[in-house]
């Protein structure tokens, strides 16, 4: 029997003008659940862009993947993240990786 393909890793992303926010959500039990969006825009339509957690909790990459066919046409995407469960100490600041470098990026009260 062959060797199994290795899986392959969707690239960072190579969005132009990536602009990203980070919230933290207070909620009445205690804990705040930590959100992520980024913004950008790629000079052809399908690309799916999206974050994945680093080796640390505050470390993410926002990843990307390439459309098979697309039309030329400057398309504006968001990505999305959340903790999914409160987190009793949420971090005040992230690093985001993406294709361009790294970004410390503050985390902020949600109001």
């Amino acid at each position: 029997m062959g060797a199994q393909p290795m899986p392959v890793t969707p690239p960072l992303s190579r969005g132009d003008g990536i602009e990203y926010k980070a919230y933290a959500r207070a909620y009445e039990d205690g804990g705040a659940v930590l959100s992520l969006i980024a913004t950008c825009s790629y000079p052809i339509g399908g690309y799916n862009i999206f974050f994945e957690g680093g080796p640390e909790p505050d470390e993410f990459e926002l990843l990307e993947k390439a459309p098979q066919i697309a039309p030329q046409l400057v398309t504006y995407y968001v990505a999305s993240w959340t903790s999914g469960q409160r987190l009793v100490k949420p971090p005040t600041h992230v690093e985001i990786r993406d294709a361009h470098g790294d970004h410390r990026v503050k985390v902020e009260a949600w109001d």
